[in-house]
């Protein structure tokens, strides 16, 4: 427990002189991360009780974490990294925070810009200019906005302590609104920005072929991790830090609220804190069961090694290849070799050298091996039994001997061989450069190059995108996708989202049923036009409804017993049952309406006027129908009225122009079908 000491600065010293009571306070008084393993203040790494941090400069931020030997050029200069330590003691010690890695990003910039701009980089003198400098220096860092706010804040308080000299208060974070992360690339972004966030689909073809092989081929485990891990990816929408809490039992299912069978996967999620089960649509069912099957077959010797390694156990491992003999006996160089798992005596003995000094192969024994590989195994798994720091989680990390992802070394390097007696922890920086194609990216060590494939790049991170990009499209609501990716927020699963206004639209319409369908015709020839209108018929509830379509759709509002376009058929059941049941329901109608009439309950419409002489009409119709002296087959063509608003709209323009229309009836009654015949071999476009 350290102990709690606030900084009490001094106006009347100047800024260097409170700078060296800070430090001095912090470095003596201060005992925060004092009990921790391998912290001294002068070391170039820090464990804290979060993450372990490096005091490496800006210009070096990138370099992989497993470097082991820092130089002088990658590190901030001395005189900064002293108040670069004493910030963070003290900070943590007043209010203890999870943020130290973008806090130690802050001071790196810090640093940066007073060292380009002077040879020992002094804090106390830190301008105007500087924070232009700092603005300009992360202005292509994706997370400019947060860091610049941290940048700031560290200002301010060195200010407070009177050890900067100029006013930070007056200085803005110019990425916020219109520059912030928000607008530019997240939850108010483009669509073009979100799209660039969808994986490639070159490469998702090029993993799902490597996985189909699978089945019907031996591949190398590199492979294997790549492509399961993928397809766990694609099954879920996990962070890639989260595979390393799946056990080998993670794939269930369970029955859901409609009685089918769902499958899920189970596991905790550190940064909700919390046990998700995360369901699998059912087209990635097959492919989540393969992934796990396959990952737990190439990783059972590690788990196998892991809990021995659990025993604290004082004798060598006995892999399959380990000598038959003795733990005290001495071993020859090649039983050495085969001890240790190596393919050559050469790698054995720069191996042996690493670690021992000497490349000599002579007078080991079992035994001395095994403190030999002890002593490895503790540099490569700092935080055995669990392969991430269980200082990160409120909940203690799985076990190597629990994980589904536990893999022995050099078991994903396809140019080693795979040691039998030493494990390599998979971390959330293991996937990703197996996935990178880039210049510094051996040929070997990469998937989609090893494999006869292109350049192709892929992030873990956006296949989370195209699942929730996929459920969004697919109907599913943002509170569920929320819930389904273990966010906090809703405002947080609108990043990866960008719903097109026009879809959203037709969605709405399909939902409140107001949806209408309008899609141009494909224009036709004159010779299909002519096709179409010579038919075909279509059947009604009446008959055989001869209307040319070509001419548009019904005009008479389904008014067949009373069109002269209708043909009938004698015999036709089905059409006199119709009938039969219009003109009863007409009478029931009618009779009543009749009633409310007498007695003055209602007066008399057009409809009963006409209501009448159709039931009638419709008597006259059944009883041809039903005559058993005509033949059924016959056909009956109804004499019609055929009004219709065309005709009406036809009349009175006609009339207003002069011109009289006759009648084609009237006119082959007078003069016959020979000149009605003349006027359609006019009308005939052979003849225009």
């Amino acid at each position: 427990m350290s102990q709690s000491i606030r900084f009490t600065p001094k106006r009347e010293l100047s800024a260097k002189q409170n700078l060296r009571e800070f430090v001095t306070m912090a470095k003596d008084n201060l005992t925060l991360w004092s009990d921790l393993k391998d912290f001294a203040w002068n070391a170039d790494r820090w464990p804290t009780t979060y993450s372990g941090i490096r005091f490496i400069n800006h210009e070096y931020r990138n370099l992989p974490s497993r470097t082991t030997r820092l130089d002088t050029h990658q590190l901030m200069h001395p005189a900064f990294t002293e108040l670069a330590k004493a910030y963070l003691r003290y900070r943590h010690t007043i209010h203890p925070q999870k943020s130290i890695c973008m806090q130690i990003q802050a001071l790196r910039v810090i640093e940066y810009v007073l060292r380009i701009d002077m040879p020992v980089p002094d804090i106390t003198k830190f301008e105007q200019r500087h924070w232009e400098a700092v603005v300009s220096t992360i202005v292509d860092i994706p997370s400019r906005q947060g860091l610049c706010s941290h940048i700031q804040r560290t200002l301010k308080m060195l200010a407070d302590f009177f050890i900067l000299q100029v006013d930070p208060g007056f200085w803005s974070n110019p990425y916020v609104g219109q520059h912030s992360y928000d607008a530019i690339n997240g939850a108010n972004a483009s669509s073009e920005a979100k799209l660039k966030k969808i994986p490639d689909q070159d490469a998702l073809l090029a993993i799902a072929e490597v996985f189909s092989r699978g089945t019907s081929e031996t591949q190398i485990d590199n492979d294997i991790m790549i492509t399961c891990v993928t397809g766990l990816l694609m099954s879920a929408p996990m962070r890639i830090g989260e595979t390393l809490r799946l056990r080998t039992d993670c794939l269930r299912d369970d029955a859901d609220k409609d009685g089918k069978l769902q499958n899920y996967l189970a596991y905790w999620v550190p940064k909700s804190g919390h046990f998700a089960r995360k369901a699998i649509p059912k087209t990635m069912a097959t492919v989540a069961t393969d992934s796990i099957r396959r990952l737990s077959k190439i990783t059972e010797e590690g788990r196998r090694l892991a809990r021995y390694m659990e025993t604290n156990p004082d004798h060598f491992y006995r892999h399959a290849n380990c000598p038959n003999v003795p733990d005290d006996q001495v071993l020859s160089s090649r039983q050495v070799v085969q001890a240790l798992g190596f393919s050559n005596p050469n790698s054995c003995m720069s191996f042996v050298k690493l670690h021992t000094g000497s490349a000599s192969l002579k007078g080991f024994t079992l035994d001395v091996l095994w403190n030999l590989v002890l002593k490895v195994h503790r540099r490569l798994n700092p935080h055995f039994p669990y392969q991430e720091n269980p200082r990160n989680s409120v909940r203690p990390p799985l076990r190597m001997s629990e994980s589904l992802l536990c893999f022995r070394r050099f078991q994903l390097s396809p140019e080693f061989n795979i040691s039998p007696v030493l494990l390599a922890p998979y971390t959330s920086d293991t996937f990703g450069p197996y996935l990178s194609t880039g210049p510094r990216t051996p040929h070997a060590g990469n998937f989609f190059r090893r494999n006869g494939y292109g350049a192709i790049n892929l992030k873990s991170h956006s296949l989370r995108h195209l699942l929730n990009r996929l459920g969004r499209s697919s109907g599913v609501s943002i509170e569920l996708l929320t819930d389904w990716s273990s966010r906090a927020t809703i405002r947080q699963t609108r990043t990866y989202l960008h719903d097109d206004p026009l879809k959203a639209a037709s969605d709405g319409a399909a939902l409140l049923g107001t949806i209408q369908e309008q899609e141009p015709l494909t224009p036709v020839t004159y010779e299909e036009a002519e096709l179409y209108g010579q038919g075909p018929f279509h059947r009604s509830r009446y008959g055989i409804c001869r209307r040319s379509w070509r001419a548009g759709p019904c005009n008479k509002f389904a008014d067949c017993l009373n069109c002269s376009e209708l043909l009938m058929c004698k015999g036709d059941k089905i059409a006199a049952e119709i009938i039969k049941l219009d003109r009863d329901n007409l009478f029931l109608t009618y009779t009543a309406a009749q009633r409310a009439i007498a007695k003055d309950e209602r007066a008399a419409s057009r409809w009963t006027e006409k209501a009448g002489p159709q039931i009638e009409r419709l008597d006259q119709l059944l009883a041809i129908l039903h005559n058993p002296d005509i033949p059924d087959g016959s056909p009956i063509e109804m004499a019609g009225e055929d009004f219709s608003h065309e005709k009406v709209i036809m009349s009175e323009k006609a009339k207003a122009a002069g011109v009289k229309l006759l009648d084609r009836n009237e006119l082959r009654i007078t003069y016959g079908d020979d000149l009605l015949a003349c006027l359609e071999l006019l009308r005939s476009s052979d003849n225009a």
